[in-house]
């Protein structure tokens, strides 16, 4: 009888705790963009955080739509929560406009707004690479790195800058933390390859 209890008690438990268990899975904006779910990543962008909008604008980009991304970025510069996130949108803007100057300059006041802020260095890191300043955006992204280990693609474009910069002990290291955080990326089998070739 205690053991029927038991059951039932455990029946009960498991039902009541799967919507709060599937919610406590629910992954963030960065693991879905990590793992290739572009439309899912812009999907959050309208009505999620700042940094759901600035995700949601890079995923419009890496699925070709640059216009959709512009468009979030615009939004971030004229809606961020403050004038650091404002400075991240019109860097981001710039950036996509091949505004390379003045996206560098947002970036930089971005960063000197909000230096604990991962995705300001990011996006000044992503500016800078774009301005074909890979000191810069070395610096930048492994800034980012160290706010925010844990954000796979900010290693994937540390390991870039650096490569760019022929510093391939860096290049491998941020290389390695990409494969390791983001094993379901799209660009994942790329970067083993590039990896292999270092290792030669």
């Amino acid at each position: 009888m205690a053991i029927q209890r038991l059951a039932k008690w455990s029946v009960a438990f498991v039902v009541a705790a799967g919507p709060v268990m599937a919610l406590a899975q629910e992954p963030s904006s960065q693991k879905l963009f990590e793992s290739g779910r572009w439309a899912a990543v812009a999907e959050r962008a309208g009505s999620g955080s700042p940094e759901d909008r600035y995700l949601g604008a890079l995923a419009h980009l890496k699925a070709d739509n640059s216009a959709a991304a512009i468009d979030e970025m615009s939004r971030l510069r004229d809606e961020g929560p403050d004038d650091a996130w404002k400075q991240i949108g019109s860097s981001g803007a710039a950036m996509l406009q091949h505004n390379d100057g003045e996206a560098v300059e947002a970036g930089r006041r971005a960063t000197e707004l909000a230096g604990e802020n991962p995705y300001a260095h990011y996006q000044l890191g992503l500016a800078a690479a774009g301005a074909n300043d890979f000191g810069l955006s070395a610096q930048a992204f492994e800034r980012a790195t160290e706010l925010k280990p844990d954000f796979a693609y900010a290693h994937y474009y540390a390991g870039q800058a650096f490569h760019k910069q022929r510093d391939m002990s860096k290049a491998v290291d941020h290389y390695q933390h990409f494969v390791q955080l983001a094993p379901e990326s799209p660009d994942r089998a790329a970067i083993q390859s590039i990896l292999r070739t270092l290792r030669k």
